[in-house]
């Protein structure tokens, strides 16, 4: 049987994507947490870096001069693997290295909140509306497949607020599509619909799967809805000084309990990442299918780091043999050989030429649109 003609293209989307608008990479978060404590030490309560300084230096063994460089995957790892295997580490039970977890993303949440409150995004906006309107020609045509998508492996927010604002403006009868199971924040809010139910009703999904989570969700324990709210990171309010947020639905079926607290979902950085979450699962196996109907993979501001062995996998099983590849990075002047071991990089993984764009993800979407 002769293969469908494809017109599909993904983007996927990594840290890389929002250095521009001031976003910090992944290698450099922790470091971003001290540099902000310095600068602007009313971010987090004084107790709180404390209690990081002492897990770092009494638990983890890094010595002062070397914990602004500690990788996430370093501290995420060993506390991951000891709560899987209801394990203590160290000084630490099962339920401190919890909290201890906890007390990093806040901090990490926290950190992301402060670097991106007076981003300059002005590309991210325009690439919001090259995808809104490229996905509007699936308007009232439900069985069409749609002829973009975005696969993002960030927790920022900045894309998703981007195209929700776009949809906004045009009063389009549209949504923001996490191709997962989803519920708005605000009960009135009316503008967080499944991409299915929209379809159904001759609107058109933009679909945006974060493999990683994302910084406006949070999840119920019990039922596991997800719960989004745009242009707010939802996902620091249990951390916040408001009334911890509840499952309204598990509240209405069971009573208010405790059992329903919402919880932020976000999959950290490590070598041990725990995909057994429903609704990411539903997000990769979406994922795939999206890999598997394109003709085009763009992949702005990602490196295929070998850490990212899932990620990995994913691509190998998924992606077809005639799949055209397209790596959009910046050439540091300074340091060509990076940008050249990046382009090998995927050459070698996918066992063919790849074409590249070596001056950065704005001048890209610059190019994208014909400006």
């Amino acid at each position: 049987m002769e293969k469908r003609k494809k017109s599909k293209i993904v983007y996927i989307v990594g840290a890389g994507f929002s250095v521009e608008a001031n976003a910090p990479s992944q290698e450099k978060l922790v470091s971003e947490i001290f540099k902000i404590h310095k600068s602007r030490p009313e971010t987090f309560k004084e107790n709180k870096i404390k209690e990081f300084k002492k897990f770092l230096s009494e638990t983890m063994n890094i010595p002062e001069n070397l914990q602004e460089t500690i990788p996430l995957e370093d501290i995420f790892t060993p506390i991951d693997s000891c709560i899987s295997n209801n394990i203590s580490f160290k000084n630490l039970s099962v339920q401190d290295l919890v909290q201890k977890r906890e007390l990093v993303f806040e901090l990490i949440g926290l950190t992301l909140q402060c670097l991106l409150e007076n981003s300059e995004k002005q590309y991210i906006n325009t690439f919001a509306k090259y995808l809104v309107n490229a996905s509007r020609s699936r308007k009232n045509k439900y069985r069409e497949l749609d002829p973009v998508s975005v696969i993002s492996t960030n927790w920022d927010i900045l894309l998703d607020n981007s195209i929700y604002n776009e949809i906004n403006i045009k009063d389009d009868l549209a949504v923001v599509d996490y191709c997962c199971y989803v519920s708005s924040y605000d009960k009135s809010d009316e503008s967080v619909k499944p991409g299915l139910e929209i379809l159904g009703k001759g609107g058109f999904n933009v679909k945006l799967l974060k493999l990683h989570g994302s910084l406006n969700w949070l999840q119920c324990p019990k039922c596991q809805r997800i719960y989004v709210k745009f242009n707010q990171k939802i996902a620091m309010n249990p951390f916040g000084n408001i009334n911890k947020p509840t499952c309204r639905h598990c509240d209405d079926n069971f009573g208010k309990l405790n059992a329903h607290y919402l919880k932020a979902n976000l999959i950290m950085p490590t070598y041990l990442k725990d995909l057994s979450n429903p609704q990411y699962k539903i997000i990769w196996q979406n994922a795939g299918i999206e890999l598997s109907e394109a003709k085009k993979i763009v992949f702005i501001g990602y490196s295929l780091p070998q850490a990212d062995f899932e990620m990995r996998q994913l691509l190998s099983r998924m992606v077809d043999k005639d799949t055209e590849i397209e790596i959009v990075n910046f050439k540091d002047p300074n340091n060509p050989k990076t940008y050249v071991d990046l382009i090998n990089n995927y050459t070698q993984f996918f066992g063919k030429k790849v074409t590249d764009f070596e001056f950065g993800t704005s001048k890209y979407i610059e190019k994208l649109i014909g400006k």
